[in-house]
């Protein structure tokens, strides 16, 4: 049986699934054009664009399972985990979707019991919360029960309640 990953753990990489059926969708298109003159060159477009297809359905099916579970996770940390408060330490973007900045947050936790920590917590921002996530903003989180680096940053406060 494999470990269980911590929900604060990076995903894997899905995009490393790409490499292999890139290699073969290119292989089968130099030889279907360089073989026999070229004449079966169709017969290995196909194959090749049947790669492709699988290929994109797996990595859709895999994506949706992964971004399934991390809301799941954050979804059960919401429900059963720790509610707290955390400081914004320094915030940064990193990219956007439909005008609104991805953020990322590091935020130091202040559990009820026990020692400040930081964690580094990325969410999907509105723009016209920007002006509540300055830095030393003090923001309302809940703490995962099984894992207190991951973090989720109350849906309110982000201008998504």
């Amino acid at each position: 049986m494999s470990p269980v990953r911590a929900p604060s753990q990076p995903p894997f990489p899905l995009g490393v699934l790409f490499v292999l059926p890139t290699l073969a969708f290119w292989g089968l298109i130099i030889v279907g054009t360089n073989r026999d003159g070229g004449r079966h060159a169709g017969t290995y477009a196909a194959w090749a664009f049947g790669v492709a297809g699988v290929t994109l359905a797996v990595f859709a099916v895999l994506k949706v399972r992964q971004v399934r579970a991390r809301n799941a996770e954050k979804r059960r940390a919401t429900e059963e985990g720790v509610r707290t408060t955390a400081r914004i330490v320094c915030t940064r973007v990193r990219g956007h979707l439909n005008q609104d900045p991805y953020v990322v947050f590091e935020l130091e936790v202040t559990p009820e019991t026990g020692e400040r920590y930081r964690v580094s917590v990325t969410e999907l921002v509105s723009q016209l919360a920007i002006p509540r996530i300055q830095p030393d903003t003090v923001l309302d989180v809940h703490v995962h029960p099984d894992d207190r680096a991951f973090v989720v940053i109350d849906p309110a406060g982000l201008g998504r309640g």
